[in-house]
């Protein structure tokens, strides 16, 4: 262990013991539902509606447009530069000074009348030059921001990115389908999306079956169904963390990296493994059903990474280079 940083492995050892209480504190839970019986109970119709939304938002949350920015051609564009040129001004100056008024005008007055107009026109122009320059000005500056601001997407810088998700994206939508996650960028031009997946324990533990009179019957869910919903959970999440991401930034691909608590059958106790990689492009995006494919189905056709059974659910896999990338 590094010595150096020790507040590393504290930090671990927190999480892991933290994650173990929440599975302790779901499986007294689910005992209290059911009872030792495990026959079922019988609750509100506006009960199993809740639980059926909360198995879309989990299994379902992929189902998004693609739609992608074209980042690269605004960082690419020429900067502005405003320089003030005062040609209103000059322009009634030179009118100012041209003004020779004749004998008549002289005689009577009028050419003081006509001068006091000429320089009033000088002061009009004045203002109107430096209203044209503000303006100029500050749409050169959102033009040239938004420059800076694609640059910065393009060189991956994190705070940035951070930063820009609730503007640009739709992704906190999915906050509740994760326990977290965070973006890295192991090389220049490739971001990996590192997720950390709910764990089997956060997934919904029974089934609603609708009855007459606004009631329902709600029976325990099999370990397989509860298995099929962490699948679905962890491709949907994979897929639509990708496809807002390549959507967002200006990469010809980005990849996502799936982390989940699997039990040691020898130990009986968890551990942390990857369970799937995931690296999608544009042209893939671009033809992906989205919006209605299985999420499991789909990230198998997009080429993802995974290992799974309905029997025993995940297991890890190992993690593989993409091609022309160093990880």
């Amino acid at each position: 262990m590094d010595s150096a940083r020790p507040d590393q492995s504290i930090d671990l050892t927190m999480d892991r013991i933290e994650r173990e209480a929440k599975r302790a504190a779901q499986s007294k839970v689910e005992q209290a539902r059911f009872g030792g019986a495990q026959e079922g109970r019988v609750g509100p119709a506006a009960e199993a509606e809740a639980l059926a939304a909360r198995v879309a938002s989990l299994v379902q949350c992929h189902r998004v447009a693609y739609r992608p920015r074209d980042w690269a051609v605004v960082a690419a564009r020429p900067r502005i530069n405003i320089v003030r040129t005062h040609e209103r001004e000059a322009e009634a100056r030179q009118a100012f000074h041209a003004y020779r008024p004749g004998w008549l005008a002289q005689l009577f007055g009028a050419d003081r009348d006509k001068r006091r107009l000429l320089a009033a026109k000088v002061a009009e122009a004045a203002s109107e030059d430096e209203q044209i320059y503000r303006k100029a000005w500050r749409e050169a500056q959102v033009h040239n921001v938004e420059i800076d601001y694609a640059c910065k997407l393009a060189e991956l810088d994190m705070r940035t990115i951070n930063e820009s998700l609730a503007e640009h994206t739709r992704l906190a939508e999915v906050y509740s389908a994760v326990e977290r996650f965070r973006f890295v960028s192991p090389a220049k031009g490739h971001l990996q999306i590192m997720i950390e997946a709910l764990d089997l324990s956060a997934m919904p533990a029974e089934e609603a079956e609708r009855l007459p009179q606004g009631r329902a019957m709600f029976r325990p869910a099999p370990l397989g169904r509860r298995h099929q919903m962490q699948g679905a959970n962890v491709c949907a999440v994979a897929l639509r963390f990708a496809v807002e991401m390549l959507g967002f930034l200006p990469l010809d691909a980005v990849e996502v990296v799936v982390h989940g608590d699997l039990r040691d059958p020898q130990t009986g106790l968890f551990e942390r493994h990857p369970i799937l990689q995931l690296t999608l492009t544009h042209t893939q995006a671009a033809s992906a059903p989205f919006e209605r494919a299985d999420p499991m189905a789909l990230a198998a056709q997009l080429g993802a990474r995974v290992n799974w059974t309905i029997q025993g659910g995940f297991a890890p896999i190992d993690l593989i280079e993409p091609p022309g990338q160093a990880l």
